[in-house]
C-alpha cells in the first residue's frame, strides 16, 4: 500500500494513464487499495493542475499535463527527431507500423509509432503501452542482450520449462541480431524486431508489426528492420553487435 499521498498520486496517475476508457473513482479505490476519501482528494489535486481529466459519467482520464511531463523525457533525451525519422522512411519502405521501445522492468515501453500512409488498420503498439517483454518482439530483442542470470528477473513466467524455452529463443536473437513475435500479443499479428545500441550498450530495440501472412516476403522484412536498426545504432555512436 502507498505511504504517502505523492506516491499514492503518481499510482492514481499511472493507472489512469494505461487504461483504456475512463477509471472511476471506485476503481482507484478499490485498485490501489487506499479509501475512497483519500483518492477522492488526490483526484481533484489532479485535476485542478490538468494531469487528471474529468469526464461524464464520473470517471476518469490521463490529462494534457501529464503528456507534457512524458514528452520531456523523450526531449531530454535528445534522440526523438532522430529515431522519428527512421521510424517513417522504414514505415514508407514497407508500407507497415513501424515503432520503438525500451525495456523497463519486466515490460517493454512504446515511446515511437508510425503508421504507413492511409493505413486501414492500425496494428498492436501505442505510444506510451507496456507489454510483457518477453512476447514481444522488441522485449525479446532487449532481453536478448541481458547477461542470462538477469533474464528471470525481467519475466513473469515461473516454470522452470517456459524459462529454458525463452533463453534458448534469446540466443537464437543474438545469433540472428532479430527477434519475432508470431501472435503472441495479438492473434493473427506477426511482428519483427531488431536491437539498437548506443555507446553504453543496448538501447532499445526498432520493429514492425504486420497481419499475419500479410506480408510477401519475410526476408526482406527482416533485412529493412535490421538495416534501420544498423542506422540508428551508427547515429546514437554505438556498433551494433
Amino acid at each position: 500500500m502507498a505511504s504517502t499521498s505523492v506516491t499514492r498520486a503518481l499510482r492514481i496517475l499511472t493507472l489512469v494513464a494505461h487504461a483504456d476508457k475512463p477509471v472511476t473513482l471506485k476503481q482507484i479505490a478499490e485498485d490501489l487499495e487506499i479509501p475512497k476519501s483519500t483518492a477522492h482528494g488526490i483526484l481533484r489535486d489532479l485535476t485542478q493542475e490538468r494531469f487528471i481529466d474529468a469526464c461524464e459519467p464520473v470517471g476518469y482520464t490521463v490529462g494534457l499535463k501529464a503528456f507534457e511531463v512524458g514528452a520531456a523525457h523523450l526531449r531530454i533525451a535528445g534522440v526523438s527527431g532522430v529515431i522519428s525519422s527512421e521510424l517513417v522512411d522504414l514505415s514508407r519502405t514497407l508500407d507497415l507500423t513501424a515503432h520503438y521501445a525500451v525495456l523497463d522492468g519486466t515490460e517493454a515501453v512504446y515511446l515511437y509509432k508510425q503508421d504507413p500512409v492511409n493505413a486501414g488498420i492500425q496494428l498492436a503498439s501505442s505510444v506510451g503501452a507496456r507489454l510483457p517483454s518477453h512476447l514481444t518482439a522488441v522485449g525479446k530483442c532487449c532481453l536478448a542482450w541481458l547477461r542470462s542470470e538477469d533474464v528471470p528477473e525481467h519475466v513473469h513466467t515461473t516454470r522452470a520449462e517456459g524459462l529454458g524455452r525463452l533463453r534458448e529463443e534469446l540466443l537464437r536473437v543474438r545469433e540472428h541480431g532479430h527477434a519475432t513475435d508470431d501472435g503472441q500479443v495479438a492473434s493473427g499479428v506477426q511482428c519483427i524486431a531488431a536491437p539498437v545500441f548506443d555507446p553504453a550498450g543496448l538501447r532499445g530495440a526498432v520493429g514492425i508489426s504486420f497481419l499475419k501472412g500479410g506480408f510477401p516476403d519475410l526476408n526482406t522484412a527482416t533485412e529493412a528492420v535490421r538495416e534501420s536498426a544498423a542506422r540508428l545504432t551508427a547515429k546514437l555512436g554505438g556498433v551494433q553487435r
